[in-house]
């Protein structure tokens, strides 16, 4: 389980990185590939927060901020497919929280 977890995580940062830069040059493409990603992001992380439900109650609590978090990749993702700025905001808030969890671990 650990190592699917490891692939996945590997492979939602490689779609929301490739997606946000593509973004800027073919955003039609970029925003699917982000989209994808923050996907796979919402999907990683709630599987975590299941499975380390019953551990530790910091790190469970730490899994939930990350879930959470998560979602605002979705909702950067929804700001891209309107069309507006905002998606920068939302993952940049995820960035800072992403950054936070991984000291506190």
């Amino acid at each position: 389980m650990e190592k699917t977890f490891k692939i996945l995580t590997y492979l939602y940062g490689v779609l929301l990185l490739a997606g946000a830069l593509l973004f800027f040059f073919v955003p039609e493409a970029g925003k699917w590939l982000f989209a994808s990603g923050a996907v796979v992001c919402i999907v990683v992380s709630f599987a975590q927060a299941i499975v380390n439900r019953t551990s530790e109650l910091a790190q469970s609590r730490r899994q939930r901020l990350f879930f959470i978090a998560s979602l605002f990749l979705g909702v950067a993702a929804w700001f891209m497919f309107i069309g507006s700025t905002n998606w920068v905001v939302f993952a940049l808030v995820w960035v800072v929280v992403v950054i936070y969890l991984s000291f506190r671990s």
